[in-house]
């Protein structure tokens, strides 16, 4: 058994609600799932490729992490615990957004008679993230101006060419490619795969500039919301839109009982209700409507 840490999940957290909206999520492409309350997926720590576990304890609210390495002795000297369990847990906040104060979020979303009653439905429902924003921006640039089935099979296709990869318990895992990777691979080729010739163009654009550091979190500390958006805006292929799908995406006129798509003043306006808790009113609203994201 390898090194595991554990951390309690902070209420309110559905772990149903949060799993179920990974299965159909666009997020779910390098995840495993393994039984009710278990996945697995393959991300680099510290630039190496590793499988890392997340196990739910239901009851008990609490979720342990640990890293799936290959059988044999231990790699690396007692020295590397420490670190391997501080990024492991660094890891599982940011991708299962345990710092997210729900209770506040709901505090402010419950004031709109819009999303009272989504609250209910929704309770407990944990935004996931990616474990950096170059995986974020692969995903939303793929998933442009196609079918979702389409997008799933090119991210797919794109992770099993050039993804790391790795066996444990003989199940193969794969993730995104690397940058420096994904960099030396010719624009023909990600065609091949099934970008268009433009998306080939932005997805290398995107490796570039993860490759040289723009995209790290220290990158965009400090930044409020909308220097953020126009750093990403920055990148060739990444609109306004493409830069908030990043957080979150989707229609809300059926909720509205709008058959005409709503300008996008009057969105905005609608979410300006919803300020610091954004992403939450997004993501309920498409749950409502039964929209991955």
């Amino acid at each position: 058994m390898h090194r595991a840490i554990t951390l309690r999940l902070p209420t309110p957290f559905s772990v149903s609600r949060t799993l179920s909206f990974l299965r159909t999520s666009s997020l779910r492409t390098p995840y495993h799932f393994i039984g009710r309350d278990r996945v697995r997926r393959l991300v680099r720590l510290d630039g190496r490729p590793a499988v890392v576990e997340f196990e739910f304890a239901r009851p008990g609210g609490r979720l342990r992490i640990r890293e799936v390495r290959e059988p044999g002795p231990r790699a690396g000297g007692s020295r590397k615990g420490p670190a391997l369990a501080d990024a492991l847990r660094r890891l599982a906040v940011s991708v299962w957004s345990l710092d997210d104060d729900l209770r506040r979020c709901y505090a402010a979303l419950g004031r709109d008679p819009l999303m009272a009653p989504l609250l209910r439905r929704c309770a407990g429902l944990r935004m996931i993230r990616t474990p950096d924003l170059y995986e974020a921006l692969l995903i939303a640039v793929v998933g442009q101006q196609v079918s979702v089935a389409s997008a799933e099979s090119i991210r797919r296709r794109l992770i099993a060419a050039l993804g790391d990869r790795a066996v444990r318990d003989e199940t193969a895992y794969a993730g995104y490619p690397p940058p420096g990777r994904l960099l030396r691979t010719t624009p023909a080729a990600l065609r091949a795969i099934g970008l268009s010739r433009q998306k080939a163009r932005y997805v290398l654009e995107i490796a570039g500039r993860a490759a040289a550091g723009v995209l790290s979190a220290a990158a965009f500390d400090g930044l409020s919301d909308e220097q953020a958006m126009a750093r990403l805006i920055e990148i060739p292929g990444v609109g306004r839109w493409t830069a908030e799908i990043v957080l979150m995406r989707g229609p809300v006129q059926r909720l509205l009982r709008r058959r005409d798509r709503p300008p996008e003043d009057e969105l905005r306006a609608l979410a300006d209700r919803w300020t610091g808790w954004r992403s939450y009113g997004a993501l309920y609203l498409w749950r409502s409507l039964g929209i991955a994201a």
